[in-house]
């Protein structure tokens, strides 16, 4: 996948590399994603379904990895978005948006129809999801809390 610039961010395929940096993200937000285990991460940026946001520009130093999404590209023309993080001091600057639009290029290319997701009910998140097109579909009682299922159709 090609990377997607603007906004003083680059979202791009993640390396090996980057697994650290993705493990950590993982780690600093596991009341948001759970437990998110390495092997995981590691098999999901083998299979090419983990983005990685790079931010730069004022107030940014380094180029380590601010954000990243990984998901599961269906047979049936659904993606699954399984997680999508954004460090917090790098919120609120479009790198969310970047991830998402991102994922939406991904599944396009794969000829893949729509987003699905699923998100606890009392995350902040549900809100994001919202304002950038999703449709709540339904909500489902998870095994600790209740879940929201967002849609995207594409």
């Amino acid at each position: 996948m090609p990377s997607i610039s603007g906004n003083n961010v680059t979202v791009r395929a993640a390396t090996a590399a980057d697994l650290p940096h993705a493990k950590r993200l993982a780690d600093a937000h596991r009341h948001e994603l759970g437990f998110v285990l390495l092997p995981s991460l590691r098999e999901q940026i083998e299979r090419g379904q983990l983005l990685i946001a790079v931010a730069d520009g004022p107030g940014v130093h380094g180029a380590d990895p601010v954000g990243f999404v990984d998901f599961h590209r269906r047979r049936d023309g659904q993606v699954t978005l399984y997680h999508i993080v954004v460090a917090p001091p790098s919120r609120a600057r479009g790198i969310g948006r970047a991830l998402l639009q991102a994922l939406i290029d991904v599944t396009r290319q794969a000829g893949c129809s729509r987003i699905a997701l699923k998100c606890p009910v009392d995350l902040p998140a549900n809100e994001f999801y919202r304002r950038n097109g999703f449709h709540l579909e339904e909500t489902l009682d998870g095994r600790k809390r209740a879940l929201n299922v967002w849609v995207l159709e594409l």
